[in-house]
């Protein structure tokens, strides 16, 4: 597999630097654009690079605006038959550019992870071999009552999955999950802390609830669960948890139709608590587990 990558700034530099871990025989050229660049460019032509080689797949991390548009021109100039688009704020690429990007490009596919960290395999061959290292974090647990180890099957483009499986040893199995979270904040994750209208959340949120759902998948259980009571009558209030919930909106199941009642799955569930805020008969609880 043939790799190209556009990136710019702080964390694309970060990323570039992460994926050249596995992926250094691979990639067949690296450009990098400069962070300062216009929101609206007239010409996006100018910023395409010359003597362009062949590849498979593009990978664009860090542009933001109209920049990301250059992914067209290099795509067909080279032949990419599939594309990754990353994005960790708000601003850095809308739909309309996302749009533009899709329509362009018919015959390849592409995909706009927000945040990188939430990327899953799709069928795509270059896109899921990628995924095999990069992309939704993907961890093994190693201990019975305190973590002595923990196995990263798959990192966060960012790196932050192998600095937080590092930094999870020696503590309690049933304080890993909260300390994924703060280890995350500390790596540090460069994610945006604005609100997105798209999830309803921050994208620095959404890449909390990951690396948790990573650790809840490998341990099996949860100290805290959202359950779902007979007072729900979802029916009637067009089950406003789904509605609101980022982690749904992220493309997971952590809340299901069933029966005509919500039902919350614990291991994609990022306790935001919005749900239980949300829901007009009270039918959202939140239970503990020592």
């Amino acid at each position: 597999m043939r790799i190209i990558v556009l990136y710019s700034g702080n964390y694309g530099e970060r990323v570039l630097n992460n994926i050249l871990t596995k992926f250094a025989p691979n990639i067949i050229s690296v450009y990098e654009f400069e962070e300062n660049l216009p929101e609206y460019i007239e010409d996006i032509e100018n910023y395409v690079p010359d003597n362009l080689p062949e590849c498979d797949l593009l990978v664009v991390t860090g542009l933001h605006g109209d920049i990301n548009l250059v992914t067209c021109k290099i795509a067909n100039k080279t032949g990419a038959k599939s594309v990754i688009i990353e994005s960790h704020s708000q601003k850095q690429l809308p739909f309309g550019i996302r749009s533009e990007i899709t329509e362009s490009l018919l015959n390849v596919k592409c995909v706009f992870p927000k945040p990188f960290c939430s990327l899953k395999p799709v069928g795509d061959i270059y896109i899921d071999e990628f995924v095999k290292y990069f992309g939704a974090p993907k961890i093994e647990i190693i201990g019975e009552k305190f973590i002595k180890s923990v196995i990263v099957h798959r990192n966060a483009p960012c790196g932050s999955t192998k600095y937080i499986a590092e930094n999870l040893t020696g503590y309690p199995l049933n304080e890993a999950e909260i300390e994924s979270g703060n280890k995350l904040h500390n790596y540090p994750c460069l994610a945006s802390m604005e609100f997105d209208n798209e999830f309803s959340d921050t994208i620095l949120h959404l890449a909390g609830y990951k690396i948790k759902e990573a650790v809840k998948k490998s341990l099996g259980f949860s100290n805290m669960v959202l359950n779902v009571n007979s007072n729900c009558k979802g029916v009637e209030c067009g089950f406003k948890c789904y509605n609101i919930c980022p982690v749904v909106k992220m493309g997971e199941k952590a809340v299901e139709i069933i029966d005509k009642t919500a039902k919350i799955n614990y291991l994609y569930c990022g306790l935001c608590m919005k749900c239980i805020r949300e829901c007009p008969f009270n039918a959202i609880i939140s239970l503990k587990y020592s």
